[in-house]
């Protein structure tokens, strides 16, 4: 069967080029498939990314649209801190830069579905800056902390976060 349609579209050439007429180009493809900017993005995970949020802290949910970046600044005490949730769509990339002048602020970033407490990016291991990809319609929950040393003993910490999606 492939040899007969091989020489079809050999024939076919041969008629076209006695013609005087020239055979079409074929159209080149992309070497990979470019994935546009999801137009309604998954709904926030708010009740499963509350399991995040300590004792004095809050949830914020971040808004920055389908792609784009939102700059936020918060603080620790003790173990109260803002717990930050962001919606991300499957194929997309969450980018989060965390920033702080003190050395025992750290933050981690998980995902709102998971109960087990296991974060995708633990900061004080893998540092301030993490690039995350969806596999699949998600919440990330990017949780800012300090260790229990610091936390038990009241003390705070400032710190600013640049999230990006795309």
């Amino acid at each position: 069967m492939k040899k007969s349609v091989y020489m079809l579209a050999s024939v076919a050439l041969l008629g076209l080029g006695a013609c005087g007429q020239e055979a079409a180009k074929p159209v080149e493809q992309p070497s990979a498939p470019v994935q546009a900017a999801p137009e309604v993005l998954p709904a926030l995970e708010t009740a499963n990314a509350q399991q995040f949020v300590p004792e004095g802290g809050s949830l914020v949910p971040l808004e920055l649209g389908s792609e784009g970046t939102v700059n936020v600044t918060g603080t620790v005490t003790g173990y109260a801190a803002p717990v930050y949730a962001v919606a991300v769509a499957q194929g997309q990339t969450l980018t989060v830069d965390f920033k702080t002048d003190s050395t025992n602020l750290y933050m981690n970033i998980s995902d709102a579905a998971d109960h087990s407490g296991a974060a995708l990016h633990r900061g004080e291991v893998e540092g301030a800056k993490a690039t995350l990809v969806a596999p699949r319609n998600m919440t990330f929950v990017i949780v800012p902390y300090q260790p229990r040393a610091t936390a038990r003993r009241n003390e705070s910490g400032d710190f600013s976060l640049s999230v990006t999606r795309h």
